[in-house]
Parts: structure tokens; sequence; C-alpha cells
């Protein structure tokens, strides 16, 4: 089955009128999270590949061509050696920028296989004439793992700690405090309580207000946890008035201690920018709260909160995503055998 393809590099050139066609309800997919997510990944290459028939866009897969990657490992060695891949070598990943979600938007059906079978040999013509070392879809859901449409030689990796989301049904925090256990209910105000005993205030704003400090925060909670702090973190806090946004931070005296910033698109909030200053004891938890009632407040239907503390937030509702899946390949046989070694120890 043939489809006229368009190929772009910016939102811009495909007009939101046009872009906005497809995928309508797919949260993290509209022209204004990929004009924020352009802003955000200044250094990356977005490639946008739409399928057309009759002159209608049936499909959309959207790379980003990337020469920084911050894995979720705690290996150095992984990180090390896919650091210096890297620098020589671009990754040609298939994503919605910023959302953990993937760049796939496919037609139901049977057009869906052959859709993504285009979007295989588009790919990987991409990235031999990028040169990249890994061509990589990811946030894929379980199903979408067994689709017929992948080749044989991609390598498949399950995830080994999906995110989480919390179904937003209630009207009102009230509402949502109320389903819980009479144990929770009574944390929930004893961490309210003893924020107020330390004379820390959770304040809301549109904008990141103090963007030096929130990084250093941010910083601190990544170094606590070993894990890298994404290259983009900086330009997304201060490109968020792109989207729908709300930065909450905890202030004592003026000072920043901890925050925290939330952005939404069709009808979905993400969680993202942890910063703490650990000597203030219970702002995580009330940050954590917090973000639910903005949710709630602002209409949402979902809200996705990472894989972290999997315990504290399961206890507050939170189901595990299953969309962590992802699956890659190489033309380089060298770094092939390198990408099957990680996947085999879940290293990623």
């Amino acid at each position: 089955m043939s489809f006229d393809v368009q190929v772009a590099h910016s939102v811009e050139e495909i007009g939101q009128a046009e872009w906005d066609r497809l995928g309508e309800d797919q949260p993290f997919a509209s022209y204004r999270w990929y004009r924020f997510g352009e802003a955000a990944f200044a250094d990356d290459l977005p490639i946008y590949v739409t399928l057309y028939r009759e002159g209608e866009p049936v499909a959309r897969a959207t790379f980003w061509l990337k020469r920084q990657e911050s894995l979720p490992t705690p290996s150095r060695i992984v990180r090390f050696v896919v650091d210096g891949i890297l620098r020589h070598r671009p990754l040609l990943a298939c994503r919605s920028p910023l959302s953990a979600t993937s760049g796939l938007i496919l037609p139901a059906p049977p057009l869906r296989d052959a859709a993504l079978e285009s979007f295989v040999w588009i790919a990987q013509d991409l990235a031999r004439e990028h040169r990249a070392s890994f061509l990589l879809f990811d946030y894929l859901g379980p199903a979408q793992m067994d689709w017929p449409g992948w080749p044989d030689r991609y390598v498949r990796m399950p995830s080994t700690s999906p995110g989480t989301r919390l179904a937003i049904t209630w009207q009102d925090f009230d509402s949502y405090l109320a389903q819980l256990s009479k144990k929770r209910r009574y944390n929930v105000r004893r961490d309210y309580r003893l924020l107020a005993e330390e004379g820390i205030t959770i304040q809301k704003y549109a904008t990141v207000r103090n963007l030096d400090r929130a990084m250093e925060l941010h910083r601190n909670v990544n170094k606590r946890y070993k894990a890298p702090t994404g290259a983009w973190m900086r330009a997304a806090m201060a490109h968020s008035d792109r989207v729908d946004a709300v930065w909450l931070a905890a202030e004592r005296d003026g000072q920043l201690v901890g925050c925290e910033l939330m952005l939404g698109d069709r009808g979905a909030w993400l969680v993202t920018g942890l910063g703490l200053d650990h000597r203030a004891r219970n702002v995580y938890f009330v940050l954590g709260y917090e973000d639910i009632r903005h949710a709630i407040e602002h209409g949402a239907r979902t809200l996705r909160w990472g894989s972290e503390t999997f315990d504290v937030k399961k206890r507050l509702g939170f189901e595990p995503e299953g969309y962590n899946n992802l699956i890659f390949t190489s033309r380089w046989a060298l770094l092939q055998s390198f990408g099957r070694w990680v996947a085999e120890r879940s290293l990623y």
C-alpha cells in the first residue's frame, strides 16, 4: 500500500490547522506542545514524517536527531559509553518531546500495519542519511510491541520502570481525599500541618520565577538518586509559557525550598522538574497533593507522575502506565550487539 510522504523540520512548516488534523484527542501531540518541544530541544533536529492518502493525512511519526540522551540507568559505564557514541553518531528517536509518550500517530487497521511499515523504512533511510547510531521507537504500550510491522532484527526491550498515572474522576479535591483510606487522609492532614509549622507555603505561578534556584534544587534531587539532569530541563522551564503550565513553589521566608513544574496538553497533565532542599521536610508530599488538586480543579482527565517512589504514588491512587517499552536497531553490527547486551541486562 503506497502513501504520499511529507517531511518537515518544524511545526510552522506544516501549520497549526494541518498539524492538528491528526491525533486530535491524543495528549502531548498538539501543535502547541510540539512548538514548546522545539524550543526546549533547540539543539536537536526534529524530523516530522506525515503520510497522506488521497490528499488526507492519515499517520505521523515524529523523530528527533539527538546528540545527548539522559539515560534512566544507574550504570555509569552505560552512560559513559552511550555519551561517547552519541558525540560521533547521533540517536534518531521517535517520540513526543518532554512527555514520555510515543511519537507515532497511526490509523486503525487495516491501514495501521502498512503505515507502520512505511515509517520503519523511511526511518531507516533517515538513520542512514544522518549516520545515526541507533534508531529508537520508545514509550510503546505492550500491544504496540507485538505489531507485525516491526522487523525481526529489531531489539525489543520491555520497561523495567513504568511511569504512573492517576485517572481523574472527582469533582473537587475534597472528594478525592474522601475516597482515600482513613490512615492516608490523616497523613495528608499531618503533612500539611507540619509544613505550616515550618513556615513553608505552596505558591502557584504561571511561569518559573527563580530559574537558577529551581535548577539548583532539581540537581539536588538527581544527585541523591544518582540520575542525570536532562540538558533540556532549563529550556523547558524557561519556555513553559508556550503550553498549559503551572509552577508550584514551596517558599519559606521568601526562599525557594522546593518546586515542581506541571505541564498540560489536551486534558492530560504531567509533573516534571522536581526540586528539593532536603532539609525541608514534607515538601515532596505536599507538592504531590497540590499536583493532584490542580489537575482536578482544571478538569484534567489524567495526571502522570513518573516512576519514582512508586509505593507512595500507589497509596495515592496512581497505577503503572506500562508505556515505557521500546524497540530499537542499529545498522552498525557492533552497536547492535552493545544495545542487545544492555537490553538483556535491563540496564536502561
